[in-house]
């Protein structure tokens, strides 16, 4: 909300202030018109930096710290609050090392998706069947991504409740999804849909709505995903913990700020 209420009048301004230049492009104020525009530009650059930064620190941290507590209630073991905080503190490193690796692959997916698309419409002249191919190519992107994207999220889980991460907690996450493939991908398929259900709720919005409407609307959509990612996080740290039994490998959990490892045959009672 704070982002919101800083760059809409920034942007605001901003239009205002082309118009005037493309209205009269030869008025005597227009020095003052393109430093006030360099000005807006500057400080709408710098709020999304300094938006995107807090978005990402608090995201990591409250993923980390819901993982840990999963792990624990899962284990059958208790943790404070206090507990909680200064272990995920403890372990932020390690998650933020991870996601900075899937994030670069994402971001490289996108990127040849994107690059497919562009070629796609450049080369199909039909207007109909260019669209339709492209809306068959990003259906299926977005399905191998899905599947791309179980190792990715137990990469993270796995970085935070173990001593692992980066290129090692994705070596580790690929060794571990062996054979419980298909779970993970109907699990990451369910979330990847709810969440897109959930965002084309804007959509709805309609667009003679006051500001004040819109802003409602679209907390309510944003938290909502938000919610259905907490879930997501819980439920692959489960999804951990069954592909630990089927390898039959010893679970690791951080319970006072220390590792202790529990006997798959312990957990084998607390899962469904």
């Amino acid at each position: 909300m704070s982002n919101y209420f800083f760059i809409k009048p920034l942007i605001a301004d901003m239009v205002k202030l082309s118009m005037v230049l493309v209205t009269d492009p030869t008025s005597p104020q227009i020095g003052n018109l393109l430093i006030r525009m360099k000005e807006d530009i500057r400080a709408i650059v710098g709020g999304e930096w300094i938006s995107a930064l807090v978005s990402v620190v608090s995201s990591l941290f409250f993923a980390t710290s819901t993982i840990i507590a999963s792990a624990v209630i899962h284990g059958g073991k208790n943790l404070s609050v206090k507990e909680l905080l200064l272990s995920t503190i403890r372990s932020l490193k390690r998650p933020f090392h991870t996601w900075f690796y899937t994030a670069l692959f994402g971001l490289g997916y996108n990127f040849f998706v994107l690059a497919n698309l562009l070629s796609t419409v450049l080369t199909v002249q039909h207007p109909v069947a260019s669209k339709a191919l492209c809306i068959v190519l990003v259906v299926l992107a977005s399905v191998l991504y899905a599947y791309l994207a179980v190792v990715w999220i137990l990469a993270f889980v796995i970085s935070v409740l173990e001593e692992k991460s980066g290129i090692e907690a994705l070596g580790k996450a690929a060794e571990l999804v062996k054979g419980m493939q298909l779970h993970g991908f109907l699990l990451n398929l369910l979330y990847t849909i709810s969440g897109s259900v959930l965002v084309q709720g804007i959509r709805l919005i309609p667009l003679k709505q006051s500001s004040a409407f819109h802003v409602i609307i679209g907390l309510l959509v944003i938290n909502s995903h938000r919610l259905v990612w907490m879930f997501c996080l819980m439920a692959f740290t489960v999804f951990y913990h069954q592909c630990k039994k089927t390898h039959e490998e010893e679970v690791e959990l951080r319970v006072s700020f220390e590792y202790s490892k529990i006997p798959t045959t312990l957990l084998i009672e607390n899962i469904p």
